[in-house]
């Protein structure tokens, strides 16, 4: 179970770095070049695979003891990491494409981003559930896992249909009138235009329009609570569930008017960009997991709305033997890596400079860590001069090739202490975090997967593989090549995977006390 809890966050670090490279991070306006049917689809397409996330989390936090039962042979085969790590590759491809070519990408990059999205999804199912395991599994939870996938896809089509149902028109004045208040109740000098639904501090103005009146969170809320009760009509009391829809819509109304009203602080008082840029676009998804996990967390918890065996079940459950966490190799390999890219995903919503959260990264990543030293320590920390040698002329590459200057300074307007603070952070990451993360997700666990016999195709095909993977994950790309492939080829050489930690790590060190030195952070 835990195996398969890593797998999901890494899955998910996936998802949301591809959806924050293709938002923010390639200078594209899709309207501007590609036809409004595919923008909008595309857009579509991104919120079903959230709502399907939700649907079947929903789904397995009541069939818990069939999902531990699908899932228990989690991470031992190759072939799925591998289809897996391919749709991530093909998924990503189109940026390149986009980028030389906008006006005449469409189709290729719909068709290699469509195809990715599917490889990605497919390979961490078959990862987490090997076929005689999945299987059965289909076969016995047929009708409600295809109404929880089938529901979850439908769910921002069904949320668009029920927008006539509402008063949009009431709830926009009403959303109106709280943030106004709420705002106002903070200290803050809010200009307001009822006229226009206008809102506005210190020169940034919002705008309270129909869009954002939370009519289409509370739809999907809606549709989300029809789900749940759907779903689980055999463990809840009727009509005493039916309270969920009013709650689960309250809810969603209020976290509406507190996320505009955060929207107006940060663009008034701190950062007009990162309000509309970063913000703006997350937000509303975080608010709507947030209620949809209360709607969970509220039918499992009261007893008013359970049925009395249902209750009894929901007790039985929890009062199993919790898993050994700390002992599972292949979770020590993975879930690192996944709170990784998770942590930059995140920095980047909360602050237009994501660099300046560096430090809370590094401690979310070493809290990861940290549950597994015992694993670490146990492996083999001899270290070859080779290793030396390789990590000392990585960084003589790295450091040579001609890079554009960055901007601005990474760490911002920091001085005194709190750079120091964060220069400190950033060598402690650079240097000895990001290097035992990386080398042991990419070459000792996906390489090792990936290369099911001692032969040169096995092994040409894993280190193919794990290498351009790196590479793709990195800005400097063909020098990440480089590097990759030196890694690997010291794993293989001494056949521990120490050496290419070593030498990830006094490249990355070198390379850090250069730009650190010269101020030429773009190095790393």
């Amino acid at each position: 179970m835990l195996t398969a809890i890593g797998f999901s966050t890494l899955f998910l670090g996936q998802l949301t770095t591809v959806a924050f490279l293709y938002k923010h991070l390639i200078p594209f306006d899709c309207r501007a070049n590609w036809p409004a049917w595919a923008c909008s689809g595309a857009s579509m397409a991104v919120i079903a695979i959230y709502c399907i996330a939700g649907a079947l989390a929903l789904f397995a936090a009541f069939r818990m003891a069939s999902v531990r039962d699908l899932v228990q042979d989690a991470g031992y085969r190759t072939a799925p990491i591998l289809l897996n790590m391919g749709g991530l590759l093909a998924a990503l491809t189109p940026i390149a494409l986009i980028l030389t070519d906008p006006d005449g990408s469409l189709r290729a990059s719909l068709l290699l981003w469509g195809a990715g999205l599917s490889a990605m999804t497919a390979g961490f199912v078959l990862s987490v559930a090997p076929p005689h395991r999945l299987i059965p599994f289909l076969s016995r939870e047929r009708w409600d896992l295809g109404l929880s996938v089938l529901l979850g896809a439908a769910a921002p089509f069904l949320a668009t249909m029920l927008y006539p149902l509402w008063r949009v028109e009431a709830v926009a004045d009403a959303t109106f009138d709280a943030v106004v208040l709420l705002v106002g109740s903070a200290g803050f000098d809010v200009h307001a235009d009822a006229t226009v639904k206008g809102i506005g501090i210190d020169g940034f103005y919002i705008s309270v329009a129909p869009v954002c009146s939370g009519v289409e969170g509370m739809a999907l809320v809606s549709v989300f609570v029809t789900l749940f009760l759907t779903l689980f009509r055999s463990n809840l009391r009727f009509p005493h569930a039916l309270i969920l829809f009013p709650l689960g819509i309250a809810a969603s109304a209020l976290f509406n008017v507190l996320r505009i009203s955060i929207l107006l602080i940060i663009g008034g008082t701190y950062s007009p960009e990162l309000a509309v840029g970063a913000f703006h676009s997350h937000a509303g998804w975080m608010m709507f997991t947030l209620v949809a996990l209360g709607i969970v967390a509220v039918g499992n918890a009261i007893p008013w709305i359970q049925r009395a065996s249902a209750a009894g079940a929901a007790g039985a459950v929890e009062t199993r033997a919790v898993p050994p966490l700390r002992r599972d190799p292949v979770v020590a390999r993975i879930l690192p890596l996944g709170v990784f890219m998770l942590s930059a995903v995140f920095a980047s919503v909360l602050t237009d400079q994501p660099a300046l959260l560096y430090p809370l990264r590094m401690l979310a990543v070493a809290a990861a860590l940290a549950l597994f030293w015992r694993i670490y320590a146990a492996l083999d920390w001899r270290v070859a001069p080779v290793s030396v040698l390789a990590g000392t002329a990585i960084a003589i590459l790295w450091i040579l090739v001609p890079v554009a200057p960055q901007g601005a300074a990474p760490y911002g307007a920091l001085t005194g202490v709190l750079l120091i603070g964060w220069l400190i952070a950033r060598g402690i990451g650079t240097t000895i975090l990001v290097p035992l993360v990386e080398e042991l997700f990419f070459r000792e666990y996906m390489e090792r997967r990936l290369q099911r016999r001692d032969t040169w195709p096995w092994v040409l095909l894993s280190i193919g593989a794990t290498t351009a993977l790196f590479a793709v994950l990195h800005g400097r790309w063909w020098e990440a090549a480089v590097a990759g492939l030196i890694f690997s080829l010291l794993r293989r050489h001494t056949g521990r995977i120490s050496d290419a930690i070593v030498a990830h790590a006094i490249a990355n060190g070198l390379i850090f006390a250069v730009a650190a030195w010269t101020g030429r952070f773009e190095l790393i």
